[in-house]
């Protein structure tokens, strides 16, 4: 693969999808779709539910390999079920109609480690899989859809607890509400308000659930990487990628507020249905075979990489993002 070959990305203005768009372009030639424009204009603004339109873009660009990010992503029950359906499962089946109609056999698909089933032992790809939160069960469906095409060769990334921010630019997360723990933590220590932390009666040693973190830049290569990968070796996979090591939320809460250098104000609520007490990866696998490792993703570069992401956020002036914080 060179770089006039042409890779599309879904999901284009979302968090990593933001963050990849920016990297890949300066090594491929990088086409970028989603159903939002406000952050990057350059891409086209297009709903994967319109088929004929993006049959059109499909058509046009005769991209070699799609990278399939687009999806609704909250965790929480309380969002409409038929809609997660539409936006994801259906979304995708769309995508997988039109690369058949426009003879595109090469798809990176992004789903989540919230596919398996709770364990105390570092997770394999193998490992029983029981998806609990609706968007858990969308991403296993899927996958499924996506292996039951046996014309499109695929990779599929199983992401842990995917964090911070990239530089050169500087691209982080930008939610509305935001829901994840570190930008929600760093944001809120920052301007001295209350956190709040679900549940801390998980079987845990500090009863806070434990989660695998792994940085924005390390997802970015892992997908890279992948690339290289369904050009070289031409046949489907599934990778867990994450950082090998677990870090429970009140550990999460110390290092930011030792980082940070201000006493935070913490305080617990239940826990939200769906969550549970432990997720760590065995990354092995993309290890052997895609040579990946994170290199960016202890605690310290993390937050540090946020609170950058948070400044520059300010610097912009983009007020009303805080007003989800404060």
């Amino acid at each position: 693969m060179n770089k006039n070959s042409k890779i599309l990305v879904t999901g284009a203005n979302g968090y990593i999808g933001n963050c990849l768009f920016h990297f890949l372009k300066k090594k491929f030639k990088v086409i970028g779709v989603d159903k939002e424009t406000k952050f990057n204009n350059s891409i086209y603004k297009c709903d994967l539910l319109n088929t004929k339109k993006f049959n059109q873009i499909l058509d046009k660009e005769k991209p070699e390999i799609i990278i399939h990010l687009a999806a609704q992503s909250l965790v929480d029950e309380t969002i409409n079920k038929k809609k997660y359906y539409k936006n994801n499962v259906i979304a995708t089946e769309y995508l997988l109609k039109s690369m058949r109609k426009n003879k595109i056999t090469k798809l990176i698909f992004s789903s989540t480690a919230a596919v398996y089933q709770q364990s105390s032992k570092p997770l394999l790809e193998k490992s029983k899989l029981k998806p609990l939160s609706t968007y858990a069960k969308n991403k296993l469906t899927c996958e499924q859809i996506i292996k039951k095409n046996k014309s499109i060769k695929s990779v599929i990334l199983r992401f842990f607890n995917v964090c911070s921010a990239t530089d050169k630019p500087c691209i982080g997360e930008y939610h509305n509400p935001e829901t994840h723990l570190i930008p929600t933590a760093v944001f809120k220590a920052m301007f001295n308000k209350k956190i709040y932390i679900y549940g801390n009666d998980f079987p845990t040693l500090d009863g806070t659930c434990i989660r695998d973190y792994i940085h924005i830049k390390d997802i970015i290569l892992a997908i890279e990487k992948s690339i290289k990968f369904l050009i070289n070796k031409k046949k489907s996979e599934i990778f867990n990628i994450g950082n090998y090591k677990g870090i429970s939320n009140k550990q999460i809460i110390n290092s930011v507020q030792n980082i940070i250098k201000k006493k935070i104000k913490l305080k617990y609520v239940n826990k939200r249905k769906g969550d549970i007490s432990q997720l760590i990866c065995n990354s092995n696998k993309a290890k052997k075979l895609l040579s990946w490792r994170p290199k960016n993703s202890k605690i310290r570069k993390v937050i540090i990489n946020e609170i950058k992401w948070i400044y520059k956020l300010k610097s912009l002036g983009l007020k009303r993002r805080f007003k989800n914080y404060i």
